[in-house]
């Protein structure tokens, strides 16, 4: 688990069952908080099974929280007062997971410990330190949360990118720049030639993909899903297995792949065919970016091309016409 997003979704499953073990106490029921907390985590972390007509994005999850509550209620009608607790928590967990943004975190605690008492009819004398502890866990829940945000800012290196698209989804072509200072021994220009080589275009992206799952992570805690980041790809690095796999392991998490695809041109694909399937079906997106001199396609290879996420075409490409206009866009 060596992205930031499924660290973050794990760490966070764990803390919302911590929270509400502590604020419901005796009323805790684990199998019920496990059900609304996969609900959360699918409408807030992926936008799945949502009301996208919604769009207040701490409404919509919540939308989708209720709706399960209501399929609970209905399966286990006895335990109706217990799930309906434990939903209520989530207006105030929206405050621990940048749902919802807050200058006053002591007043939220307040409230979750005032309503122990009034809804939950939990004593007071219970928990004495109940809210300062309550207060020092969500504090270094978030700390760490941006932290974690830190540590892929790079000194060295700056992401760039370059807005595409103005269809439904916002496209935007990455890349990797350097902003060191190169030595006065070396010449500026040879550097430039030497940092997209091929061996160089390869561990780049060891800096470039982290950097890129932190961005695609921050819009998820934004709640902004429109976003598609194209990212360089290096096929030479199906030769090399292990060197592969670490390179993609920031961008392993369903939530990243959503939002991010490869760009490779059409010999790329006709000599890795099967390597580039085989990364689909692990769930990375891949587009096509086509070229002046592209060979006249058949139907049957215009269908194929349909496995893309989307084509970005030459204007001299001669099969510009052919391609599925859904995924289409001329540079």
């Amino acid at each position: 688990m060596n992205n930031v997003v499924d660290r973050r979704i794990n760490k966070i499953q764990k803390e919302f069952k911590k929270y509400s073990s502590m604020i419901l106490k005796s009323k805790y029921d684990s199998a019920i908080t496990t059900e609304l907390i996969q609900t959360y985590v699918d409408a807030r972390y992926f936008n799945y099974n949502v009301d996208e007509s919604i769009n207040v994005f701490y409404r919509r999850i919540y939308d989708a929280l209720k709706k399960r509550a209501d399929v609970l209620i209905k399966k286990h009608p006895d335990k109706k007062e217990k799930i309906e607790d434990e939903l209520f928590l989530f207006q105030y967990f929206f405050y621990f997971d940048f749902v919802r943004k807050t200058n006053d975190l002591e007043k939220v605690i307040h409230q979750i410990a005032e309503k122990r008492i009034s809804m939950f009819n939990l004593r007071r004398s219970e928990d004495e330190y109940f809210e300062s502890e309550l207060m020092e866990l969500v504090n270094d829940d978030l700390n760490q949360t941006l932290d974690e945000i830190e540590r892929y800012y790079s000194k060295d290196f700056n992401l760039v990118l370059k807005k595409i698209s103005p269809k439904k989804k916002d496209l935007y072509i990455t890349g990797l720049k350097y902003n060191f200072k190169v030595p006065e021994i070396f010449n500026e220009q040879v550097v430039e030639e030497t940092f997209y080589t091929d061996i160089i275009a390869e561990d780049k992206l060891f800096v470039e993909y982290p950097m890129i799952a932190n961005e695609v992570f921050k819009d998820v805690l934004d709640g902004k899903f429109e976003k598609v980041y194209l990212l360089d790809f290096a096929c030479d690095l199906f030769k090399k297995k292990k060197k592969l796999a670490q390179i993609l392991e920031p961008l392993s998490s369903q939530a990243i792949q959503d939002k991010t695809s490869f760009v490779i041109s059409f010999e790329e694909f006709q000599t890795n065919k099967n390597n580039i399937v085989r990364l689909m079906k692990d769930g990375y997106g891949f587009t096509l970016k086509t070229s002046k001199d592209m060979p006249k396609i058949t139907k049957d290879e215009t269908k194929i091309l349909e496995i893309f996420d989307y084509i970005l075409v030459d204007p001299e490409d001669v099969n510009k016409k052919k391609y599925n206009k859904k995924t289409t866009i001329e540079l």
